[in-house]
């Protein structure tokens, strides 16, 4: 989101010149910049200990792809957090440990996804009424399952294998 406004205050926003940000909006009355603001989404590749990973198909995206367990970070959460705590609500499985992985910019909808991997103990789905359906499928397998080469869960499983 683009600020004009101070969300403090309401007044228009101005621009000046902000070190190496280049202009950035500037509250006159509240002496502050406005950076720019967008969602901050987790999203964690699930590995069971027979390197069967968790595929998931959430009710609002593709019906042709899977995707992994993915949430938005909430106001004052940490990314590795929400990471956790979104593969716990959405298919009931407790993450045993977790590793940042990578980042990725996704323009259309304009948001930063923080790609994890996480390892945990196979388990059966318990699914959050945003899940269609979720299945345990080998690693290599899921390369033929998941969004094509570009997209956040092909770099985490091709960087998994590697």
């Amino acid at each position: 989101m683009h600020f004009t406004f101070c969300p403090q205050c309401g007044a228009k926003l101005g621009s000046v010149p902000f070190g190496d940000d280049g202009r950035v909006p500037w509250c006159k009355a509240c002496h502050k910049p406005f950076f720019d603001i967008f969602p901050v989404v987790a999203i964690t590749m699930v590995v069971n200990e027979n390197e069967e990973v968790a595929l998931l198909k959430p009710k609002y995206m593709s019906e042709k792809y899977y995707n992994f367990v993915a949430g938005y970070v909430q106001p004052g959460e940490q990314a590795e957090v929400c990471a956790a705590r979104e593969v716990q609500e959405e298919i009931g499985i407790t993450t045993d440990s977790l590793q940042f992985v990578c980042s990725q910019w996704e323009q259309e909808q304009q948001m930063l996804l923080v790609g994890f991997i996480a390892r945990a103990n196979k388990g059966a789905f318990a699914l959050s009424e945003e899940i269609n359906d979720a299945v345990w499928v080998p690693v290599e397998q899921a390369l033929t399952m998941v969004y094509p080469e570009g997209n956040i869960t092909h770099t985490l499983l091709a960087k998994y294998l590697q």
